[in-house]
């Protein structure tokens, strides 16, 4: 690794410091990211984009897909074997992956689903998204439950510095595991452009017909798991069509670890869509219902501020933060009466819905991946500098 220097009059560098820098791209599948994953590619592109001085090396647990190819600075390694259970995560992280941190002299590790070799030298940067299985670790299967409850207070105290997504997650990574907060960088989730307001009516008219074949509609989006409140979505829009409610509900998302799908009126169960897909049916939407229990950022609220879509969030954990006060109505997950009532509103109040709508605009504007990007770079300048 080459030392920068510096001309006297502007700070800037003469020529830059040559390192080489491994990421984790285990969660870069193709044509199956989901919101790691996301995360993960919005930010490695832009910065391997960022920095032509530098030379990273992407690690996959399968063949790499063409579209994660970042660069002539970046380059792709598989390692075996795929890491898809807990006893495999070991193996892959602290022999697999640590023989490559060697043989590529490595100056720096980042792993953006938290995860960490614990037997190499080499500098790590975990990002820790959330911490619910601290929390609530019957949300998981058992043996997904015990990995992550044992190894990750262990990659805590390993790792130089930790990223987060939120003040909220950073706040609970010190409670939980007694990490300096010196030692936690935030970089948030941000929109992908594909997020942006519709104005054309016949655009919205033909989402309907294909989502509802024909009625306005209520959005979900997120896995259908335990802590993102499904239940308690279904008996708000149950209790919402009660009082004289006209919308449907739109449910998009796969089923992580349950089936939680159950037949109900004006209920449509949607699963996976493609980005562009998803960002049409979001932004052609009455409004995001978003209820979870728990959640270390909640993605799909600033993409429906971004798509010009009102919300109504959940009180709970991060997702007062990162509303910042645009959300149409922040309610108690477990109060299926009030967040009722919160939806007919918007079905009313257009002073109400308009205000909200505007609001959401300007908080979009507070979450970029540049920036998020640019973010992530400053935390590993700090650990090759130091």
């Amino acid at each position: 690794m080459q030392i920068t220097e510096y001309a006297a009059d502007n700070c800037q560098p003469i020529f830059a410091t040559m390192a080489r820098i491994a990421l984790n791209a285990r969660l870069l599948i193709g044509g199956r990211l989901e919101g790691i994953g996301w995360f993960t590619h919005e930010c490695y592109q832009r910065m391997v984009a960022s920095h032509p001085e530098h030379e990273f090396q992407l690690l996959f647990d399968r063949e790499p897909s063409p579209e994660f190819r970042y660069g002539d600075n970046a380059q792709e390694m598989r390692l075996l074997p795929p890491a898809r259970r807990p006893f495999l995560y070991d193996f892959w992280f602290d022999y697999a992956l640590t023989r490559q941190l060697h043989r590529w002299k490595a100056d720096v590790f980042l792993s953006t689903d938290g995860m960490l070799s614990r037997r190499t030298e080499v500098p790590q940067i975990p990002v820790f998204h959330d911490l619910n299985f601290m929390h609530y670790p019957e949300w998981m299967p058992a043996r997904e439950a015990k990995y992550y409850r044992s190894r990750f207070p262990e990659f805590a105290r390993c790792a130089r510095r930790i990223l987060t997504v939120s003040d909220f997650s950073r706040n609970d990574i010190v409670s939980q595991f007694d990490v300096p907060p010196g030692k936690i960088d935030v970089v948030s989730n941000a929109p992908a452009s594909d997020y942006t307001p519709i104005d054309s009516n016949e655009l919205r008219m033909m989402q309907r017909k294909l989502l509802t074949a024909g009625p306005s509609y209520f959005v979900f989006v997120g896995s259908l798991h335990p802590r993102k409140n499904i239940k308690g979505l279904l008996d708000a829009f149950c209790a919402y069509r009660r009082i004289g409610g006209k919308n449907d509900l739109v449910i998009v998302g796969e089923s992580m670890w349950s089936e939680e799908m159950r037949s109900q009126p004006g209920v449509h169960f949607c699963g996976r869509m493609e980005r562009k897909a998803l960002a049409t049916a979001v932004a052609s939407s009455e409004g995001l219902i978003f209820i979870p229990w728990f959640e270390g950022f909640g993605v799909p609220i600033v993409e429906a501020f971004a798509s010009g879509v009102p919300v109504i969030a959940s009180n709970r954990t991060s997702m007062p933060e990162v509303c910042g006060g645009a959300a149409a109505a922040l309610v108690e997950p477990d109060d299926i009466e009030g967040i009722a009532s919160q939806m007919k509103r918007l079905d009313a109040d257009v002073a109400f819905r308009d205000a909200a709508i505007q609001r959401g605009l300007q908080r979009a504007q507070a979450f970029s991946w540049e920036e998020s990007a640019a973010q992530m770079w400053r935390c590993v300048q700090q650990v090759l500098e130091s």
